[in-house]
């Protein structure tokens, strides 16, 4: 009986170990991929500013300013059809 329960120890230890060690080469792959990708497709591309001298902004403000007005307009639809305004 006391080989059975160090063998159960030892396997446990073992699998326990074997998942451990792979989840850390899992998330040493993902800080490489995060770095590779973060290199080679950057977030921070201007878009062309316009001749009527508005300045440059990010991908990123501009799809946020481009869901906020959807969503008011949105809001603004449903209000005007179900007569509600709160």
């Amino acid at each position: 009986m006391e080989n059975m329960v160090a063998e159960s120890v030892k396997y446990m230890i073992l699998g326990m170990g074997i998942v451990f060690i792979f989840l850390y080469i899992l998330v040493l792959l993902l800080r490489l991929q995060k770095s590779l990708i973060a290199r080679y497709f950057p977030d921070d591309e201007k878009i062309p500013a316009r001749d009527d001298g508005m300045q440059k902004i990010s991908c990123d403000a501009r799809n946020r300013k481009i869901k906020v007005a959807a969503m008011m307009a949105a809001v603004h639809h449903n209000r005007k059809t179900t007569g509600k305004t709160a």
